[in-house]
């Protein structure tokens, strides 16, 4: 089951080069990509420039805290696994830490049992999230449960009727949509006037700006496709 980790990235911060380069072995063996930090700040600088899938992070590191990390980026990503670590044991570090919805709490110095165990419970949560993905491409995935979509791990903002219309094509993927089936998908409360084939050609254009390049193609006379 681990290995599903192959498909995913991590961002790991610490601040004792001996202690951060033993652990980038470890989790090179584990991840697709590694990107390496000694300081808050040059974690958020990573982040913004990787949208790393995961992050491992010491309460204790340098500039910013690790916490304020977290909580940094929980603001604007829900999404992102955290992993923290710290060599702290007082009640109101664990108690803060934990409405930043970990996936895991490690103590340091971190035993090679707790580290397997950590990366199986993200191994799990992973491929559980998988079963409710729909990927459109390497890095944007709608999830069919939440009705969200992202990409990468960035939540992108649907109108009501960008989603209604992206549901419609995912429920007909490689098939053609006619005009008038958007019509009525889209504008399902508005039977008494009449609708344009330009008004759908406008909400079709808004919504390729936020999808992947091509995933829409025009049939001629017709409607789209949905790739």
């Amino acid at each position: 089951m681990v290995s599903i980790l192959k498909n995913y990235s991590i961002l790991y911060v610490e601040d004792e080069p001996a202690i951060q380069a033993d652990m980038n072995e470890y989790l090179q063996s584990y991840f697709k990509e590694v990107f390496l930090a000694s300081n808050g700040e040059e974690a958020l600088t990573l982040y913004e420039q990787y949208q790393p899938d995961v992050l491992l992070l010491d309460i204790g590191i340098p500039k910013i805290s690790g916490l304020s990390v977290a909580k940094t980026i929980r603001q604007e990503n829900s999404k992102v696994k955290i992993l923290m670590l710290t060599a702290h044991s007082e009640v109101e570090v664990l108690l803060e830490a934990t409405e930043l919805k970990l996936t895991k709490y490690l103590l340091k110095p971190i035993s090679p049992k707790a580290f397997k165990e950590s990366m199986k419970i993200l191994a799990h949560e992973f491929h559980r999230q998988s079963k409710h993905c729909i990927s459109l491409d390497e890095h944007t995935c709608w999830d069919t449960q939440a009705k969200t979509l992202r990409t990468h791990n960035r939540l992108i903002s649907l109108r009501e009727k960008e989603l209604r219309l992206l549901e419609l094509f995912l429920n007909h993927r490689c098939q053609t949509v006619s005009y008038e089936d958007i019509m009525v998908a889209i504008w399902e409360d508005s039977f008494e006037r009449e609708i344009s084939i330009d008004s759908v050609k406008n909400q079709v254009s808004q919504l390729r700006k936020k999808l992947p390049k091509d995933m829409i193609s025009s049939v001629y006379g017709q409607g789209y496709i949905f790739h």
